[in-house]
């Protein structure tokens, strides 16, 4: 086979595979159309009466008809814009600077940000990204064929990765589609229940029944699935740390970290996700930085914050044989006292630092101090 037919056939397997790919998208497209159609064409158009002269119609049913308009519209623009920029914006992937990159002298400066290592401890590096090392969180998906920062999960139905930069958009995904299915799904209810008692044409007794129990179906699996990735969030958690670690690792021990990224608090695991803003998390906007997704560990993680976790999952990582993620082992007081001194400093100037290192070290000298 010459190259030139070579190089025609990798093109029609590209194509057939980018359509195979786009069924998903088609067939979400496709149950939200239906959806929307059986409820604003055939249950909105019953509480309007618009088959009923003016000097009949029930004002009231009539309200409630443009009520529901009202807000199901508003929840189908929301839905849609979140659905558009969770599959068009991309999730992020590893920067090309000399940082990542393998023989660079500046590889040793960005390596104490990271606390996942290997079980040699050298860094987690990438064999199909041009030899790139690989962030805290980052993971390789070979459906987009790149690394992606803080990756969740691949999602065919959005045609694109859950990572870093669009997170937001696939949670806020979630959220609307809850809301706008569980307003069709307990407004709709009397549509159904008047169709069945009047004689109602056929046609219309179907479309709503049908529209009915497809909403309720979708309702309780999308809804399952939005409360699980609630509890991640909490958790500080991705789909993936959730599959890999928590499940082989982590044991089931209340006073465990429930991932090394947590934030002392709840709020703090939102911002993670929804962003620094309050009066934002429920839009599609993002005010992430747009350098962010490369380290996770800083001032306000319970690493950092509490003595005791870090304690806890350094303990961890040596009784499972993982890498100690950059760990400081110092045999002399003097040298001891200056690592302290230099974490001191780093804080107080607002530099990053490794915080296992501190974790160790004060565990140590606490253990060498004379009896008083």
């Amino acid at each position: 086979m010459s190259a030139r037919a070579k190089r025609y056939a990798e093109q029609e397997d590209d194509r057939t595979l980018w359509t195979t790919k786009m069924l998903p998208v088609l067939f979400i497209t496709m149950v939200a159309t239906i959806v929307t159609v059986t409820y604003l064409g055939f249950h909105c158009q019953l509480l309007l009466q618009r088959g009923v002269p003016v000097s009949q119609r029930d004002p009231r049913q009539v309200l409630k008809g443009q009520v529901q308009i009202s807000l199901y519209a508003i929840l189908a623009l929301l839905w849609t814009i979140c659905y558009s920029r969770a599959t068009l914006t991309r999730p992020g992937t590893i920067p090309n600077t000399p940082e990542w990159t393998f023989d660079s002298p500046q590889t040793e400066a960005i390596s104490s940000l990271n606390i996942e290592k290997k079980r040699t401890g050298e860094r987690r590096q990438c064999k199909w990204c041009h030899n790139k090392y690989k962030p805290d969180r980052c993971h390789h998906c070979r459906v987009c064929r790149v690394c992606i920062l803080k990756m969740d999960h691949h999602c065919p139905w959005i045609y694109n990765c859950v990572g870093y930069r669009n997170h937001k958009y696939f949670f806020l995904l979630l959220f609307y589609s809850v809301l706008a299915l569980q307003l069709v799904v307990w407004t709709m209810w009397e549509s159904v229940r008047y169709t069945m008692r009047n004689e109602s044409p056929f046609l219309v007794m179907f479309a709503v029944l049908f529209g009915e129990t497809l909403s309720i179906f979708l309702a309780m699996l999308i809804t399952g699935f939005f409360c699980f990735h609630i509890w991640l969030m909490l958790r500080a958690l991705t789909t993936i740390e959730f599959c890999e670690k928590t499940t082989k690792r982590m044991k089931p021990d209340s006073s465990m970290p429930s991932s090394a990224y947590k934030k002392a608090s709840w709020f703090g695991d939102v911002q993670e996700v929804l962003g620094k803003d309050f009066f934002l998390w429920l839009l599609p906007v993002t005010d992430l930085p747009p350098d962010g997704g490369l380290t996770f560990v800083s001032e306000t993680t319970m690493l950092t914050t509490d003595m005791h976790v870090g304690k806890a999952y350094s303990s961890r990582q040596h009784k499972t044989g993982l890498p100690r993620g950059g760990l400081a082992t110092h045999t002399t007081p003097r040298a001891k006292a200056a690592s302290l001194s230099d974490y001191r400093s780093g804080v107080r100037c607002g530099q990053p630092v490794p915080v296992l290192a501190v974790f160790l070290l004060v565990s140590r000298s606490r253990r060498c101090e004379p009896p008083a």
